[in-house]
């Protein structure tokens, strides 16, 4: 199932991936417990 979703905190109480997508391209995928180990890569991207 995909969740298209910008509330992350809703989102990883469900999911157990995230994959993060640039122009429609999967750029990066990691579990959820992994979320804060990314942030950087969610900031550049993002742009948050």
């Amino acid at each position: 199932i995909l969740l298209v979703e910008q509330n992350f905190r809703f989102a990883a109480r469900i999911a157990d991936r995230f994959y993060l997508m640039d122009h429609g391209k999967v750029v990066q995928g990691f579990p959820v417990g992994q979320l804060s180990a990314h942030t950087d890569k969610l900031h550049e991207v993002l742009g948050v």
